[in-house]
C-alpha cells in the first residue's frame, strides 16, 4: 500500500503519517485513555482514579475496593473491549489496583 495517493481524506493522511512514523500504538493508547468513559461507561469512569499503559499492560487504579474487586473479575473482558476499541492488540494484560 502506498502512503501517497493523489487524493486522500484527512483521516487517511493522519493514519498514513502515524504508520510511517511508527506512532499508531501510541495514538491508540491515547485514544483509549481519552475515551475511557465512553469505552467503560460512566459508573466505572467516575470510580477510576488513574489509568496508564506500560509495555502492554493496562493499569487501572480504582477509588474503592468494591469497584476494584468487580474489575478484577472482568480483566479479560476489559482487555477485549479496549483492544476492540483500539482496533489493535495493544493490551496484553489488565491489572486493577
Amino acid at each position: 500500500m502506498s502512503f501517497y495517493k493523489p487524493y486522500m481524506s484527512v483521516g487517511e493522511a493522519i493514519n498514513a503519517f502515524l504508520k510511517k512514523h511508527g506512532l499508531q500504538s501510541k495514538a491508540a493508547i491515547q485514544s483509549v485513555i481519552g475515551n475511557w468513559e465512553t469505552i467503560m461507561g460512566t459508573p466505572i469512569a467516575q470510580n477510576t482514579d488513574k489509568i496508564w499503559f506500560d509495555r502492554g499492560v493496562l493499569y487501572v487504579k480504582m477509588s474503592s475496593p468494591v469497584w476494584r474487586g468487580e474489575l478484577q473479575m472482568a480483566r479479560n473482558k476489559i482487555r477485549e473491549v479496549v483492544n476492540k476499541e483500539a482496533k489493535s492488540d495493544i493490551v496484553q494484560e489488565v491489572r486493577v489496583i
